[in-house]
C-alpha cells in the first residue's frame, strides 16, 4: 500500500494535484475564501484517486512474473493482420483471463500501441535488403517493449505463412520465454505449439526418433551441401530442376505421416520442440564439412521459427522456397546482422 502510494505521488497524477492543492488551493482560497480552498482540495483528491487507479492497474498487470505480448508477422499472406493479432489474443487470454483487456493496458500506461506489435512484409519477397531491414525493424520494436516492460515480455509469436522466412524470424529471438503459435487452416484456428523456456531446441541428443536420415553423397571433395527437411504432406521431388547440378543431397524425413500432433499433452511435452531439436542437431553435426549449405523444405512455419532460434545467423546457409515449379534462394542467414 505504502509503495503504491509513493507511485502515485511521484506519477503525472500525483505532480499534478500536488499543482492543484498548492498553488490552486491558495489562488481560490484569496478570491473565493475558505469554500474556494476545500472545493480544489476535493479536485486534488479526485486526481490522485484517478492516479491511484492506473498505478494500482499497472501494478496488477506487474505482479505477474511475465506479460504476454502477441507478435504478429506476416510475409505473402492476405488475411487482415489486426484479425490475426485478435485470434492470438484471444487464445492468450483463452488460457489465462487476468488478462482480458491487454493491448488496452499495454496502450493505456505503456505507450504500447497494436502496430508495435504488428509486421507485414509487402514488396518483393526477394529484395533481400529490403526483407533484411524488415527484420531489423521487428528485431528493434521487440527490443523497446522488452525495455518499457522492464524485461517482463514474454512473447507468443504468429508467423505466417511462408516457412523460408520463417527460419530467419526464429533468428532474433535467442533467449527463453518466448511461445509459438501454428496457424491451423484445415480447423481455422490458432495451436500453440511450444513454449521456449529453455534451450533444449540445441541440446545434443544421440538417437533421432521423429525422423529418418538419408544421405547421398556423390562427391565429397565438392564442399557444397542441399539438405531437404520434409515433415509435411508436400512431398519435395528430388526430380525438380532445381537438382540438376547437385551432386550432395542430405534427406530429413519426417518418420510419421507428414503431420505434428497439436494435442495438448503433446505440445506440453515439447513435441514441436523435439522435431526442431533434432534438425538443428543434424545439421550442426554436418556443417563443418561442407563450406555452403542449401536448406529447402516442406515444413509447418512454427518449425521453422523454432529451428531459426537454434542456428541463428552465424552459418553460410540459404533458404529456399518453392516459387514457379523451381527452388528459389530468398535469404543466407549469415547475411542478417543487427545493428542498433
Amino acid at each position: 500500500m505504502i509503495e503504491l502510494l509513493e507511485k502515485v505521488l511521484i506519477s503525472k497524477h500525483g505532480v499534478f494535484a500536488t499543482f492543484v492543492a498548492g498553488f490552486g488551493g491558495l489562488f481560490s482560497d484569496a478570491l473565493f475564501g475558505t469554500y474556494g480552498f476545500i472545493a480544489t482540495l476535493i479536485i486534488a483528491l479526485i486526481i490522485l484517486i484517478i492516479g491511484a487507479g492506473k498505478e494500482n492497474d499497472i501494478a496488477n498487470l506487474y505482479n505477474n512474473e511475465i506479460i504476454p505480448i502477441p507478435i504478429v508477422i506476416s510475409i505473402d499472406d492476405n488475411t487482415p493482420i489486426k484479425m490475426l493479432l485478435k485470434s492470438l489474443l484471444s487464445r492468450i487470454i483463452e488460457e489465462d483471463s487476468r488478462f482480458d483487456k491487454l493491448i488496452n493496458k499495454l496502450e493505456k500506461y505503456f505507450n504500447i500501441s497494436d502496430d508495435m506489435l504488428t509486421f507485414k512484409y509487402e514488396g518483393d519477397m526477394y529484395d533481400n535488403a529490403r526483407l533484411i531491414s524488415f527484420l531489423q525493424i521487428i528485431r528493434y520494436e521487440l527490443n523497446d517493449i522488452q525495455r518499457r516492460l522492464d524485461n517482463k515480455a514474454q512473447f507468443h509469436i504468429l508467423y505466417l505463412r511462408r516457412p523460408a522466412y520463417g527460419f530467419a524470424i526464429g533468428g532474433m529471438f535467442r533467449s527463453d520465454g518466448i511461445v509459438v503459435y501454428q496457424n491451423n487452416d484445415y480447423k481455422n484456428r490458432l495451436d500453440k505449439v511450444a513454449v521456449i523456456n529453455s534451450r533444449q531446441y540445441k541440446e545434443k541428443i544421440r538417437k533421432y526418433e521423429k525422423f529418418e536420415i538419408i544421405k547421398d553423397f556423390n562427391n565429397k571433395e565438392n564442399k557444397k551441401l542441399v539438405i531437404i527437411i520434409q515433415i509435411s504432406s508436400h512431398e519435395v521431388s528430388v526430380k525438380n530442376k532445381s537438382f540438376e547440378n547437385v551432386e550432395n543431397i542430405m534427406i530429413i524425413r519426417s518418420k510419421g505421416n507428414g503431420t505434428i500432433s497439436t494435442d495438448k499433452v503433446d505440445v506440453d511435452n515439447g513435441i514441436w520442440i523435439e522435431y526442431s531439436q533434432e534438425i538443428y542437431n543434424v545439421i550442426n553435426k554436418i556443417k563443418s564439412d561442407f563450406d555452403e549449405i542449401t536448406i529447402i523444405h516442406s515444413m509447418p512455419e512454427a518449425i521453422a521459427v523454432i529451428v531459426g532460434m537454434a542456428l541463428e545467423n552465424y552459418w553460410n546457409i540459404d533458404i529456399c522456397q518453392f516459387d514457379d515449379s523451381v527452388y528459389k534462394r530468398v535469404i543466407n542467414l549469415k547475411q542478417i546482422k543487427y545493428y542498433f
